[in-house]
């Protein structure tokens, strides 16, 4: 079991916090991993562990999360309940939704919601190394309130020519908002690939993740080449 302290909480959209952890030693991680994390809610005597994703590329001794507020759920209540200077305790990293060498040379990444965490980790570290893949990430919240990284994103699309960035909402409440609208598998079908040099990561909830590894492989994405990290 190892610790980290919370050193900065930042409120992204109502009930998303991003969560800044120094950890006591050096914490290294592949981007996509996870760590799990001892929830101290003292609601009962058997400890409780819950998962969250990285979302932060490796950098010594800290690591990020960004953690949606659920109701009733142990985990994120605790979680973004938590002060600055507040320690946990957690095991990691974890998992294997990372990056893969499987040859492809155009990479697609989508995701809903905090399902964008693990990628957000994944694209950044890779555009940090100098990829020369192509990469489009699909990213899509309901309602303009629940928009968050949007910006982030965008100034990685303008730093990256190899970068293209699509973001959507699937129930706008305002004609205020002129992006695309619906879900990614509505863009996807009329996206133009090579599916013999793409490979998809998908992460989201279980439903959104079949629809859209259904459509990449009606598009002719071979489905070993599709991978996924469920939310639920």
């Amino acid at each position: 079991m190892q610790k980290a302290k919370l050193i900065k909480k930042t409120e992204l959209a109502p009930g998303v916090f991003e969560l800044n952890f120094q950890t006591e030693n050096l914490f290294e991680f592949i981007p996509g991993q996870y760590v799990s994390i001892k929830i101290n809610d003292k609601k009962s005597s058997v400890p409780c562990f819950r998962a969250y994703s990285i979302s932060s590329t490796p950098n010594e001794n800290h690591f990020e999360l960004c953690v949606k507020t659920v109701e009733n759920g142990r985990g994120s209540t605790w979680l973004s309940g938590l002060g600055e200077g507040s320690e946990i305790e957690f095991m990691g990293p974890l998992g294997d939704f990372t990056l893969k060498d499987d040859g492809a040379s155009a990479l697609l990444f989508l995701a809903v919601g905090i399902g964008i965490t693990p990628l957000k980790s994944i694209v950044e570290s890779a555009l940090n190394k100098n990829s020369k893949k192509t990469m489009h990430l699909f990213f899509g919240v309901r309602y303009i309130k629940d928009i968050f990284y949007k910006d982030f994103f965008e100034a990685l699309e303008k730093a990256h020519l190899n970068f293209k960035f699509t973001f959507m909402l699937s129930r706008p409440e305002s004609p205020a908002w002129q992006g695309p609208k619906g879900h990614i598998t509505d863009l996807l079908k009329d996206l133009a690939i090579d599916p013999q040099k793409t490979s998809a990561y998908i992460c989201g909830m279980n439903q959104m993740i079949k629809d859209t590894e259904k459509t990449l492989i009606e598009k002719g994405v071979p489905a070993q080449r599709i991978y996924f990290e469920k939310f639920d």
